[in-house]
């Protein structure tokens, strides 16, 4: 079940907030996002909107972002993860 549009607002401002105090780096929001596309919580043309509102509508800070995530992360890892996360749930 996806999100409504005023959570997937909420979620964009969060990712936007911990991304500034430096909490999280760009490639993580990427994987983060990837992984609620997967598990159905967010549609795949949420995520353009999602980081354009992270990185203040900068094109070249989400290529950047998408360019680390996919040296980084593949769908086995994805599905790892989303595996991992629902055997705690």
């Amino acid at each position: 079940m996806a999100y409504s549009q005023s959570k997937t607002e909420t979620v964009a401002t969060h990712l936007r907030t911990r991304f500034m105090e430096g909490n999280v780096e760009g490639h993580e929001i990427v994987v983060a996002l990837i992984s609620m596309v997967k598990a159905e919580k967010i549609d795949i043309d949420e995520v353009a909107p999602i980081l354009s509102k992270v990185f203040f509508e900068q094109p070249q800070g989400i290529l950047s972002a998408l360019q680390k995530a996919s040296t980084l992360i593949d769908d086995e890892l994805i599905d790892s993860i989303l595996h991992e996360v629902n055997e705690q749930a």
